[in-house]
């Protein structure tokens, strides 16, 4: 059975990111980690490089969103995002269609609130939406 492969659209704060992606790997899933948020680049590339898959690219500008998701034709099963990166319709028709090997099923946000994602649209597509309320404060107190 194939991994389930999910993109990071931005990462956790500092040593949580090592956490996270610890975790994410300890469930089996295929993962690849935007840079564009991450503080040092160079020590999450040394690190994670040849465990994960890496891109950088501005997960608010919705064409580059798509492009990356749809890559080569692969898709991913899930986008994660703690800044609530906005998933629109297009974007979601676009990822749940015939072209990605993968459709889109899940967008989750690691801390409160989904509206930041077209709900009505998601529904249409069959992509569940999913929050972690709290996970951002946590987040900060252990990167203290």
């Amino acid at each position: 059975m194939e991994r389930a492969r999910v993109l990071l659209l931005d990462a956790a704060p500092g040593a949580l990111l090592d956490r996270e992606l610890e975790r994410l790997l300890g469930h089996g899933l295929d993962v690849t980690l935007n840079l564009r948020r991450v503080a040092d680049r160079g020590t999450a590339r040394a690190v994670w490089g040849d465990r994960i898959g890496l891109t950088d690219f501005d997960p608010f500008d919705e064409s580059s969103l798509l492009a990356e998701t749809v890559r080569d034709g692969l898709g991913y099963d899930a986008v994660k995002s703690r800044a609530g990166v906005p998933p629109r319709a297009a974007y979601l028709a676009e990822t749940t269609g015939t072209a990605p090997a993968r459709r889109l099923r899940v967008v989750g946000r690691a801390g409160a609130g989904t509206d930041h994602v077209d709900l009505a649209a998601a529904a249409r597509h069959g992509v569940a939406v999913t929050h972690t309320p709290g996970s951002t404060l946590t987040a900060g107190e252990h990167g203290r």
